[in-house]
């Protein structure tokens, strides 16, 4: 009988043991299909001739008639795990999210004037069958939304997100820790064009912005693209963009972000709005992707 009364617990604990396993599997997949499940992934030609390519978020369950165009960081890609997982916070509740992957990504392919169309043929598709668009980013992305068309959206653009607003040229003083890492490069860049070599692939450096830290990065890429991002006679000037911002805005920020400029001096250069917010929780420059994405959707919702 003992012999039986073993066989008989050996059996449960390896059926014990098979639920487990498939617990974990069933789990893994939940987590693939909710956060790491690869968008609809699309292309169009912007008018400057621009390749863009961008995955779509879609809504999950009662779609709501408002999409979200969302633009990476510097240096940064459109399809990253935090990016994906943002987007997912969104198109859980309904909203869709194209996220672009823009000139200024890893791949620095690109111009200030090339990122203007990419978002212009961006939100003509986001806008199609009668949604209302939300424009934002990340960090230079958040910063790019607010110079992109700050007086004249197309009539669906309804508001503007910004998380962690970075990169703005020219709200940094001449003394700023960003302009040592950059005005080397810069003025290489410079000298290239100047040379006509401004086509010609270059090695360049410059500054970014992780956590609570500020960065040295190495790019290579045209001079014509470094000196259009990283030129603040060339980049579109936040200071003229931020006092003819029409549209509300969601400046979120967090407490322990070292980006300069981003904070509220800079937001408070925007035309009073009923609902525009500035919204600056516990974290760093990347912790308010996760951390304020309710508080984020539920401001989308009302606009």
């Amino acid at each position: 009988m003992g012999d039986i009364w073993d066989d008989r617990g050996a059996a449960r604990r390896l059926l014990g043991a098979m639920l487990v396993a498939v617990y974990l599997v069933a789990l893994l997949i939940a987590i693939f299909f909710l956060v790491a499940r690869p968008a609809q992934a699309e292309a169009l030609n912007a008018a400057t001739g621009y390749q863009l390519t961008y995955d779509v978020y879609k809504p999950e369950g009662t779609a709501l008639p408002i999409a979200l165009v969302f633009l990476h960081g510097k240096n940064g890609a459109h399809d990253s795990p935090a990016m994906r997982s943002f987007a997912r916070g969104f198109a859980n509740e309904g909203i869709a999210v194209y996220l672009p992957s823009m000139p200024w990504s890893r791949k620095w392919n690109g111009t200030v004037e090339d990122a203007a169309a990419a978002v212009d043929a961006l939100v003509a598709v986001a806008a199609q069958d009668g949604r209302k668009v939300v424009v934002g980013g990340q960090s230079m992305g958040a910063a790019f939304s607010l110079v992109w068309r700050p007086a004249d959206a197309p009539p669906a653009v309804v508001g503007k997100l910004l998380t962690s607003p970075g990169h703005m040229l020219d709200m940094f003083p001449p003394t700023a820790q960003f302009w040592k890492g950059v005005m080397p490069s810069l003025n290489k860049a410079k000298a290239l064009i100047a040379a006509g070599k401004g086509q010609e692939m270059a090695r360049f450096e410059g500054t970014n912005t992780s956590g609570t830290n500020l960065l040295s990065e190495n790019y290579e890429m045209r001079p014509v693209v470094y000196a259009s991002f990283h030129d603040p006679d060339v980049f579109p000037s936040l200071r003229k963009a931020l006092p003819q911002t029409k549209l509300p805005v969601y400046w979120g920020v967090g407490s322990r972000d070292p980006a300069g400029g981003g904070k509220k001096p800079s937001y408070d250069r925007l035309p009073p709005n009923a609902k525009s917010v500035y919204a600056e929780i516990p974290g760093d420059h990347n912790s308010i992707m996760r951390d304020a994405v309710p508080a984020m959707v539920k401001w989308v919702k009302g606009l």
